[in-house]
């Protein structure tokens, strides 16, 4: 099958005459070919920048194929990702590179990071708690942003009037350590840890009930972690 596709690629290129590195263009591949499988356990984002380092024709339309059937295994399996059509909008590799590079840069800021990462270090900064404890930290934070019952930012979630004490005990002014920025970066990368209607983190168990709760045995303290 692999041979007989490559074959079929190569008649396509030669047809449409030779490419040079970086100008070669896949356009018009995907009204000639309509893959009907896919590979479960492949990268296909990994595959198509591999093929789209070489630059050349084949490459592009290799790219091509797999980037169809990428869209084929998230349709399949209702994956939480979005279908893309970077060969029918661009024409080059390097174009199509550079807007797979910018899809995926983090979509937060430096100031989301900042303000997650104090956040989470006035709250559990301690040596002693685990990263688990830090992440539910920020989740809530998270979580909160998603809900309706709260404001739409990370900063105006923090800052909400009564609700996270180191806002006005000055504590979240304190510079947080590499381990705090980094289980902060981690929840802005790849979302929050538990279920988005646990918004609840306090000494004593608030709304619907308890999700999960960490007792420090140092502090002599219990922290839950509650369902709106």
């Amino acid at each position: 099958m692999k041979r007989i596709l490559s074959l079929f690629l190569t008649a396509l290129i030669l047809s449409a005459g030779a490419a040079t590195m970086g100008s070669a263009s896949a356009a018009g591949l995907s009204e000639h070919i309509q893959v009907t499988s896919y590979d479960p356990g492949m990268d296909y984002t990994a595959a198509i920048q591999r093929a789209l380092q070489d630059g050349n024709a084949y490459a592009m339309q290799v790219g091509a194929i797999y980037e169809q059937q990428r869209n084929l295994k998230i349709r399949d399996q209702g994956l939480d990702l979005e279908e893309t059509t970077y060969f029918q909008d661009y024409t080059t590799a390097e174009e199509i590179l550079r807007a797979m590079e910018e899809a995926q840069k983090p979509s937060y800021t430096e100031e989301d990071l900042d303000l997650l990462s104090r956040i989470i270090y006035a709250e559990a900064g301690c040596t002693w708690i685990p990263d688990w404890v830090q992440r539910m930290v920020g989740s809530v934070v998270l979580n909160r942003v998603e809900s309706s019952y709260y404001p739409d930012t990370i900063r105006e979630v923090i800052y909400q009037p009564g609700q996270y004490a180191p806002t006005w005990d000055g504590s979240i002014y304190k510079t947080p350590d590499a381990r705090t920025i980094e289980n902060a970066r981690y929840l802005l990368e790849n979302g929050s840890i538990c279920p988005a209607n646990v918004v609840g983190q306090n000494s004593i168990i608030t709304g619907s009930g308890v999700y999960t709760s960490y007792y420090d045995s140092i502090l002599g303290t219990t922290t839950y972690f509650c369902y709106l």
